[in-house]
């Protein structure tokens, strides 16, 4: 038995270990050792002190320049005592580290505090460190001491100092928020790796355990190292000032996939902007589901209307037109044939009265009323015209669609003395299917109600038309406009070029385009009604909202009530914001019926509050107000760029972001997304995970 206390001939740390049993894996004095069965096997020699009754493990320890400069005692249960010198043993702090691998300074070395992370990291090749805590061996684990933490460091200065760059401390996931491990990535050169493994598109926790595969841990490492690694590419800082040009893709990923897919096959093939396209596919998909299906509404069981009214800025030759007959070729396809069979029974009916005296076709015209024209596509239509097909049956579902919006604002409706009883009828229909009509007491078989019907708009026009419009007071504060989700594309104008393989596409053999056709024919014929939670109410159903899909509602209603605040940005635009929750459910019963869903789920919710955010985004910049506070993406910026120069780090956990921030973005979570959103877009910052942790990582240029 080594005598620690009283060694009179080891005087050296190597003349200790000389004396005592080297261990290698297949050994079952190796296997059986109350340590390694504890903690695991690292697969390398261990060495043991077997003249000791407790036969202590004995593990060296180095310096920063690997020499060996004291050993470890190792007894299972106990705290691990040191060689002081190599005479006797104390209690106090190991001067260096243990460690197994190949110490390459060009090379990688994880750093651990563990004997079960120690071993098993050991069996990966790559060079692990161990900091010799007192209790690596203790039969009670508890939690880190501030000590520890300055053992810890320890170690990695040691090694940096040493020359050794590629420091790397696995933490768990609960542990890396934890600001003694932040100090220490903030105040070393060590960097933390979070303890997850990505297989595919999942992510697992593990404990860095003895259970743990090999495989498993060397790919946690490889990928945790390779994030960090991994250079960041930097496009050029946008402005941030809301009286500069804020770049508002429209957000086609929102959209079905079928939709998707249609609306970048009609772009190719017209050469027409994406936002066009998107409003016309959607203009379609609202025709059809409109009646079908109506929206949930919070205080209505049978839900309201789920018509859309849309609107869409688009310069003269955009191709408004073209991209809008693509988008809704089935239901013209399917228009002309209920016109061709109309047509016969129109002919069918004529020839049943030829021939008859005045008084028996006066009979069978009353036993046999005249078929009506199946046509629910309009491009020129009043009001009053529209109003009457509804209150005399003929109609329960239109869609005004037309590439002259200027004709509808700028025509005899918008400007003569009914106006705004024409945008109280507008309001009603969209509101609640409902439409009257009044007529003069000479005239009152024009006169009537007709309840459950459904419009929809898919307008277009030019800028020049529609600005005036756009910013009339009376349009708007009406809540005419506030209705419309509005887009503004970018000009395609010189960039429409065609080669030979332009001129090789042909839409009408498209398979995206077929599949989206295919699928508009399928709704519009009398398909299988989805089984749904509410009974049918004159012919439609509710498509409720799952419990996701709710939460986000009240989030996304929430959010916009509060920018409709003083000094926020949508404070002068309240008519507009106030309507965002009732369009985004609109349009996201729009989306789940086009997918047959049997509910609104929240990924469904989610796409249509992107697309009424790009909406809103839109109404802005026709709001003619100059706001000259300082914006709440400049005021996040300001502090996060403050953040990372006085801690001198290019990054930030996001949770800090969250708990810190400037208000009002600290106090509303939906405000602090919409916010970094705009700072990711202009370029300030961007996003970087490890594991489940995120980090705010801000441009290179705006740290000192």
């Amino acid at each position: 038995m080594l005598d620690y206390d009283h060694p009179k001939e080891l005087i050296t740390p190597d003349a200790i270990l000389n004396e005592c049993a080297q261990l290698v894996s297949f050994n079952d004095a190796y296997s059986s050792h109350p340590l390694i069965q504890r903690f695991g096997s690292p697969e390398q020699p261990i060495y043991v002190d077997n003249g000791s009754e407790a036969k202590p493990l004995i593990m060296p320890i180095y310096n920063g320049q690997l020499e060996h400069i004291q050993s470890a005692v190792l007894i299972d249960g106990e705290m691990v005592e040191l060689t002081i010198d190599g005479e006797n043993t104390d209690r106090g702090l190991a001067k260096g580290f243990a460690r197994y691998g190949d110490f390459d300074h060009a090379k990688p070395v994880i750093i651990t505090y563990g004997l079960e992370a120690f071993f098993k990291i050991a069996q990966t090749g790559y060079a692990v460190a161990l900091v010799i805590l007192p209790t690596l061996c203790s039969n009670h684990k508890t939690e880190l001491k501030p000590y520890d933490f300055e053992q810890i460091q320890f170690v990695i200065n040691q090694l940096s100092q040493a020359g050794y760059k590629q420091l790397y401390l696995p933490v768990k996931i609960e542990q890396i928020h934890l600001e003694p491990f932040k100090a220490l990535e903030q105040n070393t050169a060590v960097r933390l790796l979070c303890q997850y493994l990505r297989v595919g598109v999942n992510q697992f926790e593990f404990g860095l355990s003895q259970d743990e595969s090999v495989s498993e841990v060397l790919a946690f490492i490889d990928e945790a190292i390779e994030l960090l690694s991994k250079p960041t590419e930097w496009g050029e800082l946008l402005p941030l000032s809301q009286s500069e040009t804020v770049l508002n893709p429209y957000p086609i990923h929102a959209l079905p996939p079928l939709a998707q897919e249609a609306v970048r096959a009609i772009s190719e093939h017209v050469q027409s902007p994406i936002a066009m396209t998107a409003q016309c596919v959607i203009g379609a998909m609202s025709h059809i589901a409109q009646a079908k299906v109506n929206a949930p509404h919070p205080f209505i069981a049978h839900g309201e209307p789920c018509s859309l009214f849309l609107l869409t800025e688009g310069q003269s030759g955009s191709r408004k037109s073209t991209s809008r007959n693509l988008a809704d070729q089935a239901i013209i396809r399917y228009e002309r044939k209920q016109y061709e069979a109309y047509r016969q029974e129109l002919e069918q009916w004529k020839s049943g009265q030829a021939g008859l005296p005045k008084k028996d076709r006066e009979a069978y015209c009353a036993e046999n009323p005249p078929p009506n024209d199946p046509s629910t596509l309009y491009s020129d239509i009043t009001l009053e015209s529209i109003a009457g097909l509804f209150i005399d049956g003929v109609l329960n579902n239109a869609s005004i669609a037309s590439d002259e919006a200027g004709q509808f604002f700028g025509g005899h409706t918008m400007k003569a003395d009914t106006r705004n009883q024409a945008l109280g009828g507008y309001a009603k229909l969209f509101d609640d299917g409902f439409v009257e009509r009044t007529r003069s007491k000479s005239n009152l078989n024009g006169s009537g109600r007709a309840y459950d019907v459904r419009l929809t708009f898919n307008l277009q026009g030019q800028h020049e038309v529609l600005a005036e419009a756009l910013k009339d007071p009376v349009l708007r504060g009406q809540g005419f406009l506030p209705r419309f989700i509005l887009t503004i594309p970018e000009n395609l104008a010189g960039t429409r070029l065609q080669d030979a393989i332009y001129r090789n596409k042909n839409a009408s053999t498209d398979h995206r385009l077929i599949a989206y056709w295919t699928r508009c024919e399928y709704l519009l014929d009398d398909c299988p009604q989805v089984k749904a939670d509410h009974e049918l109410h004159n012919g439609r159903y509710v498509l409720p909202m799952n419990d996701e899909a709710r939460e986000i509602d009240v989030a996304f209603y929430n959010m916009f009530e509060e920018l409709q605040g003083k000094g926020k940005r949508y404070e002068y635009l309240q008519a507009f914001a106030s309507r965002a929750s009732q369009l985004a459910r609109r349009l996201a019963t729009v989306f789940a019926y086009f997918e047959g869903l049997q509910w609104i789920d929240a990924k469904t919710l989610k796409g249509a509050c992107e697309v009424v955010k790009h909406s809103l985004n839109e109404w802005a910049m026709y709001a003619d107000i100059e706001v000259k506070a300082e914006s709440d993406a400049e005021k996040l910026i300001k502090w996060i760029a403050k953040k990372c120069n006085d801690q001198k780090t290019d990054r930030i956990a996001y949770s800090n972001v969250q708990t810190s921030c400037p208000r009002p973005m600290q106090k509303n979570k939906n405000l602090l997304e919409m916010v970094v959103e705009q700072l990711i877009d202009s370029n300030h910052i961007k996003i970087e995970s490890i594991g489940r942790t995120r980090y705010v990582v801000i441009h290179p240029c705006l740290v000192k």
